[in-house]
C-alpha cells in the first residue's frame, strides 16, 4: 500500500476519509470547536457499533469541550492536547493517512485538528464476545474448565493469569491485504527453543492472504510443504495446553476471532495424552496404552478382517471360520466394511447438520436400518458390523487430537492393500508409513521424536505419565532439522 501522509485541512481528511469507507453510515465524524477567542475545529472520525462510546463521552469529548488554555505555539497544541486534556490511558499520533484508516477499522477513536498534518488515535474498541464459557472440546474431569474465546486480548489474559512471569512474551503480526486480522505468536523467553521459534516467525512471515476467517491457514502456513494427512501442529481450546506447551519450550499461534490456539511443535505421541493424565492418579500408566491401541485398531482393524476374510480363513479353526465369515451375505466383506464406514461417516456428519432435538431420532434411525434391516436383509455380515462399531468408537476416542483425518486414509489404504494382498501386503504397507512417518518434521523437529530418534531422556511422558515433580522440573528439548 502506497503511504499518504494527512493533509493540513480538516475537510479535505474528512471527505478522504469517507470516501474510503465508501460513505457507509456507521462512520460518524462530530466536529467540535473550542470556546476560545482563536477557536480550533476539531473533529471526531470512529465507526459506530464497535467503540465503547461513554469512554469517549467521558476521557475525549467533555475535555475537549473545556476551554483550553492558552497556547503559545501552534505546534504544541497537540502535544498540550494529549498531556492535559484528553484523559484516555494509551494515546499515539501518526501523519500517515493508512495508519489513520487502520485505526479506525480496528475501533480507534482518531482525533483531526483544522491546520495539522496528524492525527490522534485513541484506543476506544469495544467488541462483542461470548463470556467466559467450558471448553467443551477437551472435556476433563478435573482441571481448568475455562476455554478460549474468540477475543485475541482476552485470551492473552486468560494466559496471563496462568503464567506470571515477565519472561512470557507476545510477539503482534496482521495479515490481509483487503482485511487486516491480528495474530500473536506466545513464548516464555529462556524455555522456549529458539530455533522453533525462528522457523515459527519465517514460516509466518511468507504467508501471504487477502483476508484471514480461519486459523487453518496458519496451521498450513506452519506444518510448510509437503502437504500431508497427518497434523504436524495442534489446536486446544484449553488454557492448562497452551500454559503447559509455552513451559516446555514450545510456541503458541492466537488468531483473533479464533476459539482455540495453534502448538507448535507437534509429536506424534502426544496425540495419545489428555489433560485429566495431569489432575489425577487414575489412568497414569494404562490410558495413553489404551489410546495407542485404539489407534491400531481404529486403522489396521477392518483390513485385518479383510484378510482374513479373502486369504486367511483356512488357517482359523472351523467354527471360529463359520462363526465371523460366512458366503450368504449379498456383499463381499470389502464392500460391506466400505459400505458400514461410509454409511456411520454420513450419521456422524448428519448429527452436527440437523437440529439438537433431531439427533436421538437420527441415531435411531441410523440404529434401526444399520443394526437390524441391514443383517436381517443378509447385506452384511454381524461380525462386519461389530468389527466397525469397534473401529468408529476408537477412532472418536483420538478425534479431538486431530488425528481423525489420519485415521479414514490409512484406514481405506490398508483395507484395499488387504483385499487384494493379504497380511503379506498389509505388513509391507505399515513398514512404507512408518518410513513416510518417520521423514515427517513439524517445524524441523522429526515427527516420531523422542522415538524415532530415540532420545532416552524425553521417554518420561510418552508412554505413560512420569512423577508430575520431575516432569516440571525438566527441560524439554527437541532434535531440530539438519537441513
Amino acid at each position: 500500500m502506497v503511504k499518504q501522509e494527512l493533509k493540513d485541512c480538516l475537510q479535505e481528511n474528512i471527505s478522504n476519509i469517507k470516501n474510503t469507507f465508501h460513505h457507509t453510515s456507521d462512520l460518524i465524524a462530530r466536529k467540535i470547536k473550542t470556546d476560545i477567542k482563536s477557536s480550533f475545529e476539531i473533529s471526531i472520525v470512529y465507526l459506530d457499533g464497535i467503540i465503547d462510546t461513554d469512554c469517549i463521552q467521558e476521557y475525549v469529548v467533555k475535555p475537549l469541550l473545556k476551554p483550553f488554555k492558552t497556547v503559545e505555539f501552534n505546534e504544541s497544541l497537540i502535544d498540550e492536547m494529549i498531556e492535559r486534556f484528553i484523559e484516555a490511558a494509551d494515546v499515539n499520533i501518526t501523519n500517515q493517512y493508512n495508519d489513520l484508516i487502520d485505526a479506525i477499522v480496528q475501533g480507534n477513536t482518531v482525533i483531526l485538528i483544522n491546520g495539522y498534518q496528524k492525527g490522534i488515535i485513541v484506543p476506544s474498541a469495544k467488541w462483542k464476545e461470548r463470556s467466559l464459557e467450558e471448553s467443551l472440546g477437551e472435556r476433563s474431569p478435573r482441571g481448568p474448565v475455562v476455554g478460549l474465546t474468540e477475543q485475541m486480548k482476552t485470551n492473552i489474559n486468560l494466559i496471563r493469569s496462568s503464567i506470571k512471569t515477565p519472561d512470557l512474551c507476545v510477539e503482534a503480526m496482521e495479515f490481509g491485504t483487503i482485511s487486516k486480522s491480528a495474530v500473536s505468536i506466545l513464548f516464555i523467553e529462556g524455555t522456549v527453543d529458539k530455533g522453533i521459534l525462528m522457523e515459527v516467525r519465517k514460516r509466518l512471515k511468507n504467508l501471504k492472504v487477502k483476508y484471514l476467517l480461519n486459523s487453518k491457514v496458519v496451521e498450513d502456513a506452519l506444518e510448510g510443504k509437503p502437504k500431508t494427512f497427518f497434523n504436524l501442529v495442534r489446536t486446544t481450546v484449553r488454557i492448562d495446553g497452551v500454559t503447559s506447551s509455552l513451559y516446555e519450550g514450545r510456541v503458541a499461534i492466537i488468531v483473533d476471532g479464533i476459539p482455540h490456539a495453534i502448538i507448535a511443535p507437534t509429536l506424534f505421541m502426544e496425540m495419545f495424552q489428555s489433560p485429566d493424565e495431569f489432575h489425577i492418579k487414575m489412568g497414569w500408566f494404562t490410558n495413553r496404552i489404551i489410546r495407542m491401541i485404539a489407534f491400531i485398531l481404529a486403522v489396521y482393524l477392518p483390513g485385518v478382517y479383510i484378510a482374513i476374510a479373502n486369504f486367511h480363513k483356512k488357517g482359523l479353526p472351523n467354527n471360529v471360520s463359520k462363526a465371523l465369515i460366512t458366503k450368504d451375505e449379498l456383499m463381499p466383506t470389502f464392500w460391506e466394511m466400505v459400505f458400514l464406514l461410509f454409511f456411520i461417516r454420513i450419521l456422524f456428519d448428519s448429527s452436527f447438520r440437523i437440529p439438537k432435538s433431531a439427533v436421538i431420532l437420527l441415531s435411531l434411525i441410523g440404529t434401526i436400518v444399520v443394526g437390524e434391516t441391514a443383517v436381517t436383509a443378509k447385506l452384511v455380515h454381524p461380525v462386519s458390523l461389530i468389527i466397525v462399531g469397534i473401529t468408529a468408537i476408537c477412532s472418536y476416542l483420538l478425534a479431538n487430537r486431530g488425528t481423525l483425518a489420519a485415521e479414514n486414509i490409512l484406514r481405506f489404504l490398508f483395507m484395499i492393500v488387504a483385499n487384494f494382498f493379504g497380511f503379506s501386503g498389509m505388513i509391507i504397507a505399515a513398514t512404507i508409513q512408518i518410513i513416510y512417518m518417520v521423514s515427517l518434521k513439524s517445524i524441523g523437529v522429526p515427527f516420531l521424536s523422542p522415538v524415532i530418534p530415540f532420545k532416552l531422556e524425553e521417554l518420561k511422558d510418552i508412554f505413560f505419565r512420569s512423577d508430575l515433580q520431575t516432569l516440571i522440573n525438566s527441560k524439554h528439548t527437541y532434535t531440530e532439522d539438519e537441513d
